[in-house]
């Protein structure tokens, strides 16, 4: 367990009690984990993929944060302007912070494929129900019921409400600019 570890009601249990209560039971603590500086626990990395920083929870874990779903049916809105997105359905209990992310993508269970995501209420349209859309970069085909692996590697930018369309379309370019280079640099 952990050197913090807590249970119970106020959190009042710790490692002590446990071992009180599981007197048969081996209970090793696990010593405080620094790097560069920081101490690196769950809860940190927790509250940095929830603030959108997942390049740094990525290097506190030694790997990038991830999270599964399967490709469905959405608007059909990004394939109109030039960027097909897969619609992904996830139970994930952990999502970062709303924006646009550079990430691998793995079709059911595949090679890693560039890919950018947008993960928020799509502002500019409806601003109304959450989507997790995934634009991968080199692909086409069909997704739908397909399994589809995500990592996220660095946030590119916060939700923006754009004026228009046009708008829309010339910030998806920069965006997709802007992920190569650092995908290329995480493979």
């Amino acid at each position: 367990l952990g050197y913090d570890f807590r249970f119970g009601r106020a959190r009042q249990g710790d490692i002590d009690t446990l071992r009180a209560l599981l007197p048969g039971t081996p209970i090793q603590e696990a010593e405080v984990f620094q790097l560069d500086g920081f101490t690196v626990s769950s809860s940190s990395i927790r509250a940095s993929v929830l603030a959108g920083e997942v390049a740094v929870a990525a290097s506190r874990m030694g790997r990038v944060y991830s999270l599964r779903g399967t490709v469905v049916l959405g608007d059909q809105r990004g394939r109109t302007i030039g960027f097909p997105t897969a619609n992904l359905s996830t139970d994930s209990e952990m999502m970062p912070a709303v924006g646009v992310y550079a990430v691998w993508a793995r079709v059911d269970g595949g090679e890693p494929q560039m890919a950018v995501a947008n993960l928020g209420t799509r502002p500019t349209f409806d601003g109304e129900h959450f989507s997790v859309e995934i634009h991968l970069l080199n692909f086409s085909g069909d997704l739908y019921g397909r399994e589809l692996d995500v990592g996220f590697v660095q946030r590119l930018r916060g939700e923006i409400t754009f004026q228009n369309v046009d708008s829309l379309v010339a910030q998806i370019r920069v965006d997709i600019d802007a992920a190569k280079p650092i995908l290329a640099a995480h493979r």
